[in-house]
């Protein structure tokens, strides 16, 4: 019987960290609370592509649940976590989707319009983002570059088991306090330009503010992909070094196939102590069972030393219900909201507070996201130990599955061939065996010296498979969102730049020329043009020539209650005269202008 158990695991990959889902609805443009109240489909297929075309909104995205109710502790205006349409200019190229071509989401040069796509999300959305993107360039670009050695097809690039996973040791302390510290340093760099931008506009009674809600709202998605790693510090089956780095080439191995044998083999590992129920409870032979798999369901036991010295505890993936609302865990809880409340009100305040003044709950004292505080929590010895099986309940009556034991031995590595798409040599098989055996076993010993210690958990677990604990690996991949200030020769910041692109209105007044909106406007008027090439040349046109328009003939006879966006952002913008007989509004007339 436990045979045909573990055998329904073969697909199981290394765990998420709470919940993150892909859900596919007739109606994108909804805001996420209507959203949960409709029946949407899963992302099929759950990784590349497709994933970045659909909402991350559904009945268990904890990680953007954490970051709406972060928000509301925060005081932020609800305002902040409504749906916003981007309106994007692409080529006329497309990718692959189950073998159906799919119009393209790479951003290209506004004078090379051809389509236009509206991307539709949310901010706290974008917390989901490690588990589905390498960074937030990746999901600009639509999931359509892969940053990975040895991926085969986009969709393996970014799926979880075969490629994401083996190297997401990033979402396991004390990597995670990296990744969020260079997410949050990032946030609030791009807000100091926010509060920039709004201070320019202060003399334009608000005709542009939207150009700062927009910019704040790039700032605050930025902190959600950094607050992704703060939630991740917090689910129990995080809170201990994970083998292995972020950056495949530094696992062991003489080839990029070798290293990556490797690196799913550690990652299966990791996610079976790190608790299964996400992967097993979903899979269709064990919907019966009740998966409450340690480390992330409630089992006495399963605690974390918290900085303070106190013994607290915990509850992870599966489990956001519990984890807000029950007695037991509200130590958890507690610190976890400081942490994320502090961060997201850091970066809202930097911003200029564009849509509206933050009144956070009473009582709460800000401390500093990055530290120690919030990324010095550690699982204890018993906790893990605890992990080193597979646990369930069938027909009420609990079974646990012991992962060392020689069947699962037998089996990870079959699993790591089926859903890793990995080769395992035999060599390696019988290595991987004798590893999994110590770490049990080495898992069991120090729980039973010392429970309530953190040895384990803070790096002293030895190597497996030839990979140190995490805490060994220092710096950030190179898939990763550069610092700030972005580098405008570089692609992945154009992709950034140009999906977002209101919110760099800054950048965009003060390197867009004559000669560029001159070349908008000779495209837009091109006859050649098909009419969806048509469309979106004019699209373009009246969008950047707005930002330059001033409505009149000339330097000295234009309506100056009407100043363009760019008069305010920048010394010496490129200027647009033109006035038609009729109409008085700036859009109106840029769009007669480019397509007249």
């Amino acid at each position: 019987m436990r045979a045909l158990w573990l055998a329904a695991a073969l697909l199981a990959p290394s765990a998420f960290a709470w919940d993150s889902v892909c859900t596919k609805y007739p109606n994108k443009s909804l805001e996420p609370k209507e959203l949960e109240r409709q029946t949407g489909t899963p992302c099929s297929p759950s990784a590349g592509p497709r994933t970045a075309r659909e909402r991350w909104v559904g009945t268990l995205d904890e990680h953007r649940r954490l970051w709406e109710m972060t928000r509301e502790k925060a005081g932020l205006p609800e305002q902040v976590s409504a749906t916003r349409t981007l309106t994007v200019f692409t080529g006329s190229s497309v990718v692959d989707i189950e073998a159906q071509p799919v119009p393209t989401l790479v951003p290209v040069p506004f004078a090379e319009a051809a389509r236009v796509a509206y991307r539709s999300y949310s901010v706290g959305e974008f917390t989901h983002l490690p588990d589905f993107s390498w960074a937030l360039w990746d999901w600009a670009s639509g999931h359509e570059i892969c940053p990975l050695e040895g991926a085969t097809s986009l969709a393996d690039c970014h799926d979880f088991a075969a490629h994401m996973g083996p190297v997401n040791s990033n979402h396991f302390v004390p990597q995670s306090r990296e990744y969020y510290t260079h997410y949050h340093q990032l946030a609030l760099e791009r807000a100091a330009e926010c509060r920039a931008l709004g201070l320019k506009l202060t003399t334009a009674a608000g005709r542009f503010d939207e150009f700062h809600r927009e910019c704040e709202l790039e700032a605050l998605t930025l902190e959600a992909v950094g607050q992704h790693y703060l939630q991740d510090a917090w689910s129990m089956g995080h809170m201990w070094e994970r083998w292995g780095s972020s950056s495949l080439m530094d696992f062991p191995g003489a080839t990029v196939e070798e290293k990556r044998d490797r690196a799913v083999l550690t990652a299966l590992v990791s996610g079976f102590f790190h608790g299964a129920r996400g992967v097993l409870q979903a899979l269709p032979s064990w919907t019966s069972f009740d998966v409450n798999d340690a480390m992330c369901a409630p089992w006495e036991g399963v605690r974390f030393k918290a900085t303070d010295g106190t013994i607290n505890n915990g509850v992870g993936d599966d489990y956001l219900g519990v984890f807000q609302a029950d007695a037991p865990y509200q130590a958890q809880s507690s610190l976890f909201f400081q942490c994320s409340v502090s961060g997201l009100l850091e970066v809202y305040s930097a911003a200029g507070e564009a849509h509206g003044t933050a009144l956070p709950e009473g009582g709460f004292v800000s401390i500093d996201p990055t530290s120690e505080r919030c990324f010095g929590q550690r699982a204890t010895n018993q906790a893990i130990a605890l992990g080193g099986a597979i646990n369930l309940k069938i027909a009420g009556l609990q079974s646990s599955i012991p992962i060392d034991a020689r069947f699962v031995s037998l089996m990870l590595p079959k699993v790591a061939r089926a859903s890793g798409k990995v080769a395992v040599a035999p060599k390696m098989r019988n290595e991987f065996r004798f590893q999994l055996q110590r770490a049990v076993t080495v898992a069991r010993l120090r729980a039973k010296d010392d429970p309530d210690g953190t040895s384990l958990a803070s790096g002293e677990w030895g190597t497996f498979m030839g990979a140190q604990p995490n805490g060994q690996y220092k710096g950030i991949a190179r898939y990763i969102d550069a610092p700030w200030p972005w580098d405008e020769a570089n692609d992945r910041t154009q992709y950034v730049r140009r999906t977002f692109h209101r919110a760099h209105a800054t950048e965009w007044c003060a390197s867009t020329s004559m000669a560029d909106l001159q070349l908008l406007k000779t495209r837009a008027e091109d006859p050649s043009l098909q009419v969806e090439d048509r469309v979106a040349a004019c699209t373009a046109c009246t969008e950047l020539t707005v930002r330059h328009l001033r409505i009149g003939t000339g330097p000295g006879a234009y309506d100056d209650t009407k100043a363009p966006l760019c008069d305010y952002l920048t010394p010496s913008p490129a200027r647009v005269y033109h006035q038609v007989t009729g109409i008085t509004d700036p859009l109106g007339t840029a769009t007669r202008y480019c397509c007249p």
